[in-house]
């Protein structure tokens, strides 16, 4: 059978590393939502405070470890007077005390995935519109460029080539080509 003591140390150093894994997740989970607080086109992200849900988590456990070791204890003084048979149910007592406890940590550990799957959820969301967005500039680039085209091609539009090849001449640009040719060339000569 397992000593008080080795069970004892052993949930104490279960509860240190759950502690400091929580609170790791708790920092990294922090540092993404600051990240994506910093993009400037996005506006103010939501503040994610997963504080609450970590103590929350962590008191319940804290408490599911403390109520263990006393309950350790306790069957610790009531092992060394207790023998044979009385003994194993003692074993399998503690057993289904460790069962709990991986169960509470299991829950623990759910409730963190849960949290960390929102926050990815939410920084698909906020690619996906900085996705958008850019898309939406560009289409609006695309058309102000060809209103300004059609603007400029605009005094030029009824002309005939005669007419068109008279103004190339006027300015010394060649007066040979296809009416658009003779356009483009007068477009230029406008942006210049």
């Amino acid at each position: 059978m397992t000593s008080a003591i080795d069970y004892a140390d052993a949930t104490r150093k279960a509860s240190a590393a759950f502690s400091t894994s929580l609170d790791n997740w708790k920092d990294g989970v922090t540092a993404v939502t600051d990240q994506f607080r910093s993009f400037p086109a996005i506006g103010q992200l939501p503040k994610i405070d997963v504080t609450d849900v970590v103590e929350r988590q962590f008191a319940l456990i804290q408490q599911v470890v403390d109520l263990n070791h006393r309950y350790a204890r306790q069957l610790a003084e009531l092992a060394t007077s207790l023998t044979g048979v009385a003994r194993q149910q003692i074993e399998s007592v503690s057993g289904v005390v460790r069962d709990q406890v991986e169960t509470v940590t299991q829950v623990a550990r759910t409730g963190a995935d849960t949290v960390e799957e929102t926050i990815r959820d939410q920084a698909d969301a906020v690619e996906k519109a900085e996705r958008e967005q850019a898309r939406e500039a560009a289409k609006a680039e695309r058309q102000e460029r060809k209103e300004a085209e059609e603007k400029a091609r605009a005094p030029y539009a009824d002309l005939t080539k005669a007419e068109l090849s008279e103004l190339a001449a006027k300015r010394n640009l060649p007066k040979t080509g296809t009416v658009e040719e003779l356009i483009a060339r007068l477009v230029e000569a406008d942006a210049k």
